[in-house]
């Protein structure tokens, strides 16, 4: 093994989880240069190696690192949640994997690493700049405010996309083709989003005040088991839309109803409607 920190073509890394993630991973690193062994399933023997990267769930991580441990120089594991008391470095991708992405997928990304010593902390930076990633740092104290940030971004986001979807049916037209019509309304939503951030981008009926399509939405809804989520979005869509009016943070409880909605909230703090073509 080698005894630099230095991660050069050639450099012994070995997979251990063959999910979705460490297919991709074994598949990224193969191509950029390095002997990969795996991705191993966690019943087949641990080789030698200078790295071990542990792709497996969150429960299994210390067991397979104190298998690992003796085989190898650094034990790294790519959980976003998962402290570093089994191991001496995070490498977390920021990023969604169906298992079937080819190697550039890592490109212009983010990737969370830290580590238990510079020494270990850099190994994780070297592999996020090898697959073209872009490492940042987020300690352990934070770990769990950044993963539910990741939730949000991507568990989240397909809830409601799914919730979508559904009413969308509802209303008549096929499931595969719902979600090709709404697709270019998320992707413009998205980049919106990146450009100007949630309070400019929003739009729709909470934005401009229009309490009485709100009602209307949520009774379509509740007809379909859906109103609690409505529910819960809709609070949190007024509190994005009432800081344009200089009212940062939660609404006071007793300004939604019990169905979620309430009379004109912008019209109440700004005066005005806004537009909307949503």
């Amino acid at each position: 093994m080698q005894t630099s920190t230095a991660l050069a073509p050639g450099t012994t890394i070995a997979i251990v989880g063959a999910g979705r993630v460490g297919r991709v991973l074994a598949g990224a690193l193969r191509a950029a240069g390095f002997d990969v062994l795996g991705p191993l399933r966690r019943d087949q023997s641990m080789p030698k190696a200078e790295i071990a990267l542990l792709c497996v769930p969150d429960r299994a991580i210390p067991a397979v690192a104190f298998v690992a441990r003796p085989h190898v120089r650094f034990v790294g594991h790519v959980s976003g949640a998962t402290s570093l008391d089994d191991v001496d470095f995070r490498f977390h991708p920021l990023q969604t994997f169906t298992g079937t992405e080819p190697p550039d997928v890592f490109h212009g990304i983010g990737a969370a690493v830290a580590g238990r010593t510079d020494e270990a902390r850099s190994v994780a930076e070297q592999l996020a700049r090898v697959l073209g990633a872009r490492p940042f740092t987020v300690d352990d104290e934070h770990r769990v405010s950044y993963h539910a940030a990741a939730s949000f971004a991507s568990n989240f986001v397909l809830t409601v996309l799914d919730a979508a979807e559904q009413l969308a049916v509802a209303a008549g037209i096929p499931e595969g083709e719902a979600r090709e019509l709404l697709t270019p309304l998320v992707g413009r939503t998205i980049e919106n989003w990146a450009r100007v951030g949630a309070q400019d981008a929003l739009t729709g009926p909470i934005a401009r005040g229009d309490e009485a399509t709100v009602v209307r939405q949520r009774s379509a809804a509740e007809e379909h088991e859906l109103q609690a989520l409505f529910d819960a979005l809709a609070v949190a869509t007024r509190t994005i839309a009432s800081r344009e009016a200089g009212s940062p943070g939660v609404l006071p409880r007793e300004a939604v109803s019990r169905e979620g909605v309430r009379e004109n909230p912008l019209r109440d703090v700004a005066g005005e409607e806004k537009e909307s073509s949503v």
